[in-house]
């Protein structure tokens, strides 16, 4: 009589093995393969792709020179002039604008505030007209 029921049970068992043996053979050895292949690693970022904080930081002081540079300083409010870096996300306030020459060099002088991703601070700067008809940041210093 054992016999007869495990003969009932053997098809039933073969069909429940089945998948398991399947699933493990395609598979392969999940746990091994987690361990050395970094490539299945998401959120990760390729350290060529990173900006820098002194990329970001030449960046915006690039910004600040520009905003500085294109607008007249004598119909420049009280609320200063605002000034956004979409490459780096940081945004500031430019205040105190005001023009001056500098050994027959046009100059202006500002102070601005920079919020980025390491912080906020305050910062005093100079930009100078050059003879080749650019403007050149030549003072940013934290105040």
């Amino acid at each position: 009589m054992l016999a007869g029921s495990w003969r009932k049970l053997l098809p039933i068992a073969a069909l429940v093995a089945l998948p398991v043996a399947l699933a493990a053979c395609a598979s392969g050895n999940l746990l091994k393969r987690a361990e050395t292949d970094r490539s299945i690693i998401t959120g990760s970022v390729s350290s060529a792709t990173m900006m820098t904080p002194m990329t970001a930081s030449i960046t915006d002081e690039e910004t600040i020179r520009n905003a500085v540079t294109s607008v007249d300083p004598n119909a420049l409010g009280s609320n200063g002039l605002a000034w956004t870096n979409p490459t780096t996300g940081a945004t500031g306030q430019i205040t105190g604008l005001t023009e001056f020459q500098d050994n027959g060099h046009l100059c202006r002088r500002f102070s601005t505030s920079m919020a980025r991703f390491d912080g906020v601070g305050l910062y005093r700067g100079e930009a100078c007209l050059q003879n080749s008809g650019g403007w050149q940041l030549r003072a940013f210093v934290s105040s």
